[in-house]
């Protein structure tokens, strides 16, 4: 049986580990032929397409820091060098999960901290979508998923003002580009994850863990598969009327 995916580049950025490898993983398993990207950890990257290739799926790993511009430029470059230039320059879906959290008393933040942050979250996902849409709009075809945050919507508690401005843009942005796009074949949609149990958010980690359980009404963390499910389900042919759309998936946190 052919897979949905079966012929489609996939490019997901941050994905040597926790929700974003969850996605190659899962995009490959669709048929995806799958560009792992990472910042500073190869290692875990070829753990992650080791997984993939074992499986029997296609993956290749990039690294490159996407704080940095040079860094979202190598990336851009390597979409036309990917799986020997089999793809033709071509890109399908563009997964933008690469980020950073920044907690913290606003007043007492770091101003030279907030560029990185911003390059990061915000400029990467406007220029690989740029990039992207560039390669999707001659095949009339394509997917751009944002991983967003349930800060995206909301304030939900004090210390994440940065992190919530940089969600909030990432939101509005893929409601904008939609407009632009949806015409021509190319959908863009975000899923906004609530927590996730991940290395750098556990599920068992103390109170704060805890108490955070009891504010969704599965009374869990989610599982970084489960946010997968849901980039995979946006990303199949069959999603096509589905466009601009902050898809939350957080246990009911905002119910």
């Amino acid at each position: 049986m052919s897979k949905p995916l079966e012929n489609k580049l996939a490019l997901v950025t941050g994905s040597s580990r926790g929700i974003g490898a969850a996605i190659a993983i899962r995009l490959a398993a669709e048929g995806a032929s799958v560009i792992v990207n990472y910042a500073a950890s190869p290692a875990r990257a070829e753990k992650v397409v080791k997984e993939i290739r074992d499986a029997g799926g296609k993956a290749e790993a990039v690294g490159a820091d996407l704080s940095t511009i040079e860094g979202t430029n190598k990336l851009i470059a390597s979409i036309d060098q990917a799986f020997g230039g089999s793809f033709g320059g071509r890109l399908d879906i563009l997964v933008n999960n690469a980020g950073s959290v920044v907690f913290g008393p606003f007043m007492e933040g770091a101003e030279d901290s907030y560029d990185k942050h911003f390059n990061l979250n915000v400029r990467s996902v406007i220029a690989l979508s740029k990039d992207a849409a560039r390669r999707m709009i001659p095949q009339k075809w394509g997917r751009i998923i944002n991983i967003g945050s349930i800060h995206g919507e909301h304030a939900h508690v004090s210390g994440v003002t940065m992190y919530v401005a940089t969600k909030f843009a990432v939101h509005g942005f893929t409601r904008g580009l939609s407009r632009e796009l949806g015409a021509t074949g190319v959908t863009v949609n975000a899923v906004q994850p609530g927590f996730i149990d991940t290395e750098l958010s556990p599920a068992d980690d103390g109170s704060v863990a805890e108490a955070m359980k009891k504010l969704t009404s599965v009374g869990r963390f989610g599982r970084a598969e489960e946010i997968a499910s849901a980039v995979a389900f946006l990303a199949q042919p069959e999603s096509a009327f589905i466009n601009g759309e902050n898809l939350t998936v957080d246990g009911g946190w905002n119910a």
